[in-house]
């Protein structure tokens, strides 16, 4: 299944919209959510300072954790998945699912010690239980006996082609698990070179858009325009594994 979302360009300076959003389509009590999302906001910047996890321009995280939830308004966990995010970079999206989602079970995967580093510390003071964190090439890992058939759901965001991170992802999974991947930009040339790859593959594809989502008049002191809001295109990649 391929979602793919039109999301509001501008970054925003707090976290109201994610607040909104978690209101909207999470839950209805949000207030635990942001309390945690705005620590991670300040042990994510102060790694920041010393090791790249996100771009130096980044004042806050508010447009990254919309970016890797933003699935969520149609897209639902039970709550106990066994999930492997890979590529993780500062911990998107696994770190804001599992604080969305508490009782999920989350690997994290990077391959630059640095940033294996950083997450051990921003998990660990963020108190998140049943979070594994790893520094090695996903498909290496994938291969290994205590990885290989073990989740629920493959989890990336803008990691690499559909091509790669099919044959990095599939091995993770359990029969009748996902793979989610967040992408940006047009995706149909590499969606045509991954259905040339693996024609077997169904996919759907289904569009959204941001302002539709949230109620742009409560966001009107934010500064951005709306005629800059459809550049930036967002998309979900979902593959089920559907075979022994």
């Amino acid at each position: 299944i391929i979602i793919e979302y039109k999301v509001i360009s501008e970054y925003f300076d707090n976290m109201d919209s994610v607040a909104y959003f978690l209101e909207l389509y999470v839950c209805k009590e949000a207030d635990n959510f942001i309390a945690k999302f705005r620590e991670y906001e300040k042990l994510l910047l102060e790694w920041n300072k010393k090791i790249n996890l996100i771009s130096r321009k980044q004042k806050g995280i508010e447009k990254i954790i919309l970016d890797s939830i933003f699935f969520l308004c149609e897209y639902k966990f039970k709550g106990d998945e066994k999930i492997i995010d890979i590529g993780t970079g500062g911990g998107f999206p696994g770190i804001p699912l599992k604080i969305i989602y508490p009782n999920v079970k989350l690997t994290l995967v990077d391959s630059i010690s640095k940033k294996v580093k950083a997450l051990i510390d921003i998990v660990a003071n963020l108190q998140l239980q049943n979070v594994d964190i790893i520094c090695e090439r996903a498909e290496v890992l994938s291969k290994k006996t205590n990885y290989k058939n073990k989740y629920d759901v493959v989890i990336s965001k803008a990691v690499s082609n559909l091509v790669n991170l099919y044959k990095w992802s599939i091995d993770f999974l359990k029969t009748g698990g996902e793979m989610i991947c967040i992408k940006g930009g047009d995706i149909f040339d590499e969606l045509g070179n991954f259905k040339k790859k693996y024609p077997e593959i169904e996919t759907k594809i289904r569009t959204y858009d941001m302002r539709t989502l949230l109620d742009i008049n409560r966001f009107l002191n934010y500064k951005y325009s709306l005629q800059q809001s459809n550049k930036d295109i967002k998309h979900i990649v979902i593959i089920n594994k559907n075979y022994e």
